[in-house]
């Protein structure tokens, strides 16, 4: 396979998998990623994984970063494109640097842990795909979202006539079977914001709906959302704050992050509001 020619080290040359490791941490939307995501994603070694990022943080176009761990724990290290990265890659690309996410600092604790779920869900399923019938058609991530619209979605709230709700999906893809096309929003939950804030979350994914903002704002005829969380006890919290609404529309699927995994993720793991019967996102 041909190597690509890098500007900033003459001696450095670039395979087309290191150039679909920048694109991963940019134009794909994922931007923080382990080796454990890159493995997901293209069937890398850890071994080949490291030594890959030893090359690319070696040349200044990735950056390595760490999450705080226990003594008893070895940290695992967690990449990101640098302006350096991006400058690059869009001249590979033939490009602007616009459209690429490049971190400037280190991200706070919370943020870097959120967009880490967000990668493992994404990366879970697209690995999942691989043996199935089923394809991907498409992935946004929130920052792909955000930087379509440039301003948050926002929707009136039923209850209070002066005020609106923000909708601030952690992502959104869509996945066909057999020729027909479902379309999911992620909802990636940490377990820190309070149930009466979910609570007014689901109303707006319902007022989102009732609009059918869904289909002016992203052309899709419908969606679900996908709502994941830390424990049983706070998925069944969100599930009981869905049916306190008065209305309990089998949109939301609830579950949990200790399912979300390659071999799991695209099985029976799933609740409705009401139902204590396990589904798949596909049924």
């Amino acid at each position: 396979m041909p190597l690509l020619e890098t500007h900033i080290n003459k001696s450095l040359e670039l395979s087309h998998a290191d150039l679909n490791i920048l694109e991963s941490l940019s134009v794909k939307g994922y931007r923080f990623l382990t080796c454990k995501h890159l493995c997901l994603l293209y069937s890398f070694s850890t071994e080949e994984c490291l030594r890959r990022m030893d090359k690319l943080c070696g040349a200044g176009l990735v950056m390595r970063m760490f999450l705080p761990t226990t003594e008893m724990e070895k940290p695992e290290p967690i990449y990101t494109l640098t302006r350096i990265g991006a400058r690059e890659l869009a001249r590979l690309q033939h490009s602007s640097t616009r459209n690429l996410v490049a971190s400037a600092r280190k991200p706070s604790y919370f943020f870097l842990e959120h967009s880490l779920m967000i990668a493992t869900f994404m990366c879970s399923l697209i690995s999942a795909l691989n043996d199935s019938s089923i394809k991907l058609r498409f992935w946004q991530s929130e920052y792909n979202i955000r930087s379509s619209r440039r301003k948050a979605l926002m929707v009136p709230d039923p209850y209070e006539v002066r005020h609106k709700i923000p909708i601030i999906p952690d992502g959104l893809f869509a996945l066909e079977k057999d020729g027909i096309v479902d379309y999911y929003f992620l909802e990636a939950d940490r377990g820190t914001m309070p149930i009466i804030s979910i609570r007014k979350k689901m109303l707006g994914y319902m007022q989102f709906f009732r609009k059918g903002l869904h289909t002016k704002l992203f052309n899709i005829p419908h969606f679900r959302v996908l709502f994941v969380t830390t424990t049983p006890y706070r998925r069944d919290q969100a599930r009981s704050a869905l049916r306190e609404i008065g209305h309990c529309p089998n949109m939301f699927l609830f579950g949990l992050w200790n399912n979300v995994t390659r071999e799991n993720i695209l099985r029976s793991i799933w609740l409705t509001c009401r139902k204590e019967t396990l589904f798949s996102i596909l049924d």
